[in-house]
């Protein structure tokens, strides 16, 4: 098989480095989670420079802001029960927005029937898919990645690879918006709130308002280091949702009630929210 290309510096690098701090979870005793694709990325890039530079960033993160790989964790584990209670209601088309290297169509267990559509860039999309196969893991559903760039009309490429808009839809918005001008997260909204039929579940993480300020500067560093850049954040997203139809609980990232007994750090300050879509809406 031939080798597998790390994808470049920025947004690719921020879904190695998140990869990582799973495969750091999933090497706990008590972990929240077991991800196998994090496990193969360590192993297939061990002699590739981008691992090197991650690591760097790995290891500042560690030594200067403690517990902030738990957010990583929690957060996980938080869209883990909502994908999963989604499905457990009935639901059988998900849809990931910006998959990076997430794992879940490989260790969450899909209930027959299930379609999973992963979007992300050509190269992502590309590197993901051939890891999986180096790693002979099996999909628990049927995967269908679809690359797209999601600041463009990405609707037609998504239909094009069967998406039914008739079906209710579970959505994932995970490590997306903060990286998207806000007129281009609108805009993402609005366009995955014109496929979504009632009874469709919206998973969705935000930044908050506070981290584009002093407040976030030293957690911005850290992302700036792997060459990405925050470009939006927002507090208002219970109504900001509620204007496209859905109902949503919305629960900072270090709240307790979803901690899952771990002590999250208050940075990076952000938004984890379930919401569900009104049978009325649209």
């Amino acid at each position: 098989m031939a080798d597998l290309k790390a994808p470049a510096k920025g947004v690719g690098h921020t879904a190695i480095f998140i990869a990582w701090v799973r495969h750091m979870e999933s090497l706990r005793e008590d972990a929240l989670f077991r991800d196998p694709l994090a496990a193969a990325m360590m192993t297939t890039l061990a002699e590739d420079p981008a691992l090197s530079e991650v690591a760097e960033v790995v290891d500042a993160t560690h030594t200067s802001a403690r517990g902030f790989p738990e957010y990583f964790a929690v957060r996980t584990r938080f869209f883990d029960d909502e994908l999963r209670d989604a499905m457990d209601r009935g639901i059988r088309q998900v849809v990931t927005l910006a998959a990076g290297l997430d794992a879940r169509t490989v260790r969450l267990p899909c209930p027959d029937g299930t379609v999973w559509y992963e979007l992300d860039l050509p190269e992502m999309t590309e590197f993901k898919t051939g890891l999986i196969a180096r790693a002979e893991l099996l999909p628990t559903c049927a995967r269908r990645a679809v690359a797209a760039d999601l600041t463009e009309p990405w609707s037609q490429a998504l239909l094009a690879a069967g998406f039914d808009p008739e079906l209710p839809t579970a959505w994932l918005v995970e490590g997306l918006l903060m990286y998207l001008e806000p007129a281009d997260g609108d805009a993402l909204l609005a366009r995955l709130s014109a496929l979504s039929a009632p009874d469709s579940t919206l998973a969705l993480e935000h930044l908050q308002a506070a981290m584009l300020g002093d407040e976030g500067a030293p957690v911005r560093a850290r992302v700036e280091e792997q060459g990405a850049s925050w470009l939006a954040a927002r507090d208002d997203l219970g109504p900001w949702l509620a204007r496209h139809g859905w109902h949503a609980d919305v629960f900072a990232g270090d709240d307790p009630r979803i901690g899952y007994g771990r002590s999250v750090a208050p940075l990076p300050a952000c938004w984890l929210v379930g919401a569900r879509r009104s049978r009325t809406a649209g």
